[in-house]
């Protein structure tokens, strides 16, 4: 069994409760130890990384800001070999320093990513290319993502997946051009290297939103050339099942907290605005399903409940007093935290 990977605070915690037991007779010396063995503790963010990235940022704004500065006054030959040997330049330092200074290695990489970017719209300036910004932020992204698998950078995909947000969303609501198909290229390749990166929580969210993104925008673009009268009613009732799917699909140990809270959010938002399509039967029918969640040990779905009474209480100005509102929801507020501790103290569990 491979040993589970923890922060160094949480680490320092375990080690101090198991001298506890340790001193108390609990459990023996070899047993701490092998307790302790089945840990790894996970590297933070040193001040050296801080330091570092905060370097690379500079620098490599600091190259651009020169280029540019001197931009007109360079041939475009000049100014294209510029940029080749300031991209070469630093990404071929990082792989020299690499084997003795991983750290240092890294942040030049992320120079490079940097010049890389920019490269990529003054080779366009110069040799007046005629292309969408947002195809500039796809290419950026194909250049990213390869550095990204060649550092096992997570950091470098958390960059890559935004940049392929702007290509996505700059797509569909600013160039208003056709449905950027090359997401569902990229998609696949991000799942495959989530994998391989054994799926860390923050990586997961953002290629997870990515994709929810890319589904609500093909339903968006495809659902009203369809014909249907209520085209914006059917996407949102599409999201609305979608994010009950996510919330119950069984998915991978490691994607199951964050894969079902977000889906509890995309059921949660789409049904907040649902309520503005359908009678009253459907907020009415959504509160009691909200309540069995609750009653399961969702604690997401207090904050929905919460939402959802705020948003009705809006409109509740002309006949319900405030204080009345105020208090209808602290009693049911209250009531909650009282049916939660009262499941803690039964031994019973809380989820999402």
């Amino acid at each position: 069994m491979a040993n589970k990977a923890i922060t160094k605070k949480q680490f320092d915690f375990l080690e101090h409760e198991f001298n506890y037991l340790e001193k108390e007779g609990v459990i023996s010396r070899q047993e701490k130890v092998r307790m302790l063995g089945s840990y790894d503790v996970k590297g933070n963010l040193s001040f050296i990384t801080i330091l570092l990235s905060i370097g690379a940022l500079l620098l490599g704004l600091g190259v651009l800001t020169f280029v540019a500065s001197n931009w007109i006054y360079l041939s475009k030959a000049v100014k294209f070999l510029l940029i080749i040997a300031c991209l070469i330049g630093v990404n071929f330092a990082g792989v020299k320093v690499q084997a003795r200074f991983p750290k240092t290695s890294r942040s030049l990489h992320y120079a490079g990513i940097l010049i890389f970017g920019a490269g990529i719209f003054l080779v366009e300036q110069m040799f007046n290319i005629s292309i969408n910004f947002n195809n500039s932020f796809l290419l950026w992204a194909i250049g990213t993502v390869f550095i990204g698998y060649y550092l096992k950078d997570v950091f470098i995909l958390l960059f890559t997946s935004f940049l392929l947000f702007i290509y996505l969303n700059g797509s569909i609501f600013v160039d208003e051009t056709s449905y950027p198909f090359a997401i569902l290229v990229f998609l696949p390749a991000l799942y495959i290297l989530l994998k391989k990166f054994d799926y860390p929580n923050y990586l997961t969210f953002f290629i997870n939103a990515l994709a929810i993104n890319t589904i609500a925008l093909f339903l968006m673009e495809f659902v009203p050339k369809l014909g249907f009268e209520n085209s914006n009613t059917i996407v949102l009732s599409i999201l609305f099942v979608l994010g009950i799917v996510l919330a119950y699909i069984p998915v991978r140990a490691k994607l199951q907290n964050i894969t079902h809270i977000q889906g509890h959010i995309l059921h949660g938002i789409t049904a907040l605005f649902l309520t503005f399509e359908f009678s009253i039967w459907f907020p009415i029918a959504y509160f009691v399903f909200l309540l069995y969640l609750i009653l399961k040990g969702s604690l997401t779905s207090i904050v929905i409940i919460c939402a959802l009474i705020f948003r009705y209480y809006i409109y509740s100005f002309d006949f319900l007093p405030k204080s009345l509102t105020f208090i209808i929801g602290g009693i049911m507020l209250i009531g909650f935290g009282f049916f939660f501790e009262n499941q803690r103290q039964k031994g019973g569990e809380l989820n999402e």
